[in-house]
């Protein structure tokens, strides 16, 4: 069983997306079970490790840490070794670490693994639904990192005919893992996949931070209602 800090992941759990101290706490309060802080998202001169710290103090809750590109969807939009170094260092603050399946030479899986901090490895398409076999490959080369690792597979539902695809996808794959259809047509998926098999879910608290995205509260209501 995978844990991020002393969150079991064995039930759906509820991730606040979050780039300030205010949504860190409103995120606890709204009923998250962890935070993803968005290094990309902070406000530009923020000292990193600081802001981490703070939301540690300012928190009970479990912290994941990501930087994400623009390329996918992100705001960061510095050299990739910027990047990377920045999140490296801010690994050092938090309980687990997010990085996209496409950059797994940078060195981060494997001061993961040494850490032993549990490590989602993530695949945005803001474009697609790609094909089943196409997913299955994604999610099988992000298993292949090794142990303690969370595939998260993000896409965009251009007809319900694809949500219905990535539901069966979550209900066949290996667990655990995270799925989500972006964008209107996939909005409700981000309540339906907790149901099918998928480990997280992602609100917001001060504004959507990805196409479809609810809050917290919503996911927390609605979850509790179909639990």
């Amino acid at each position: 069983m995978i844990e991020i800090g002393d969150v079991a992941l064995d039930s759906p759990r509820i991730v606040g997306v979050v780039d300030s101290i205010g949504a860190a706490i409103g995120a606890e309060k709204a009923g998250a079970d962890l935070l993803e802080v968005r290094i990309d998202l902070l406000e530009r001169g923020t000292e990193v490790v600081r802001f981490l710290d703070d939301v540690r103090e300012a928190s009970s809750l479990p912290i994941i840490v990501t930087n994400r590109p623009e390329v996918e969807g992100g705001a960061f939009n510095g050299s990739e070794n910027e990047r990377i170094s920045i999140l490296s260092t801010a690994m050092d603050h938090a309980d687990a670490v997010d990085v996209e399946l496409s950059i797994l030479g940078y060195g981060i899986v494997e001061k993961a693994k040494e850490q032993k901090s549990p490590i989602i490895v993530s695949h945005h398409d803001f474009n697609r639904t790609p094909p089943d076999e196409e997913i299955m490959k994604m999610l099988n080369n992000a298993r292949d990192v090794g142990n303690f690792v969370i595939p998260k597979i993000a896409v965009m539902a251009n007809s319900l005919g694809d949500v219905l695809r990535l539901l069966r996808i979550t209900i066949e794959a290996s667990k655990p893992l995270c799925t989500i259809a972006m964008g209107a047509l996939g909005k409700h998926s981000r309540v339906i996949t907790p149901l099918y098999g998928s480990a997280l879910t992602y609100g917001y608290v001060d504004g959507p931070k990805a196409p479809g995205q609810l809050s917290v509260s919503e996911l927390k209501v609605t979850l509790d209602m179909l639990r």
